[in-house]
């Protein structure tokens, strides 16, 4: 394998087995975790520091709004519940935020 092959695909077939897999559930935990350091609740792993910025979190919420909209019927039962679940606790702490 080529080093320009390793670069477009992000790594060598070694560091592929790293990642996780690219699932619905992983793309909505990433969300969720970005929203999360958004609301100011956990602090960017990069900086250490937790920031609040709400419209970041609602930016955030919207997208979680859009991808539910987006996949509607098209869900497992176990994929639905998660995406309810973390719409629920995230407009939970977009209220509270604003209150």
């Amino acid at each position: 394998m080529s080093d320009e092959t390793e670069i477009a695909d992000g790594g060598s077939d070694r560091a592929a087995g790293t990642m996780p897999p690219a699932t619905f559930e992983f793309l909505i935990h990433t969300l969720f975790t970005q929203a999360l350091m958004a609301f100011g609740r956990i602090p960017n792993p990069i900086t250490n520091k937790a920031l609040k910025n709400i419209a970041t979190a609602k930016h955030f919420i919207d997208t979680v709004d859009m991808l539910a909209e987006k996949t509607r019927g098209n869900l497992t039962s176990d994929e639905r519940k998660l995406l309810e679940e973390v719409q629920h606790q995230l407009r939970s702490l977009y209220v509270e935020a604003c209150s």
